[in-house]
């Protein structure tokens, strides 16, 4: 289980050289972020409050395509 905050890590991209590893890194992470953005799009104010967000920043992040960070 991920923990939804903002800094879940899910929503931060660092560059990186290209290389089979990377290749292999960026379906999971690309993943990652798409379950835990449909997670923030069906939260509450009262929950997206516990973790953090504000409901208008949850909206935001939540539709945003899975490959953007």
């Amino acid at each position: 289980m991920v923990a939804i905050t903002k800094d879940a890590g899910a929503f931060v991209t660092t560059r990186r050289h290209h290389n089979t590893a990377n290749v292999m890194e960026l379906p999971r992470q690309w993943a990652k972020r798409y379950i835990l953005r449909q997670k923030l799009a069906t939260m509450d104010s009262h929950l997206l409050r516990d973790i953090g967000w504000d409901v208008y920043e949850a909206r935001i992040e939540a539709a945003k395509p899975f490959w953007k960070a």
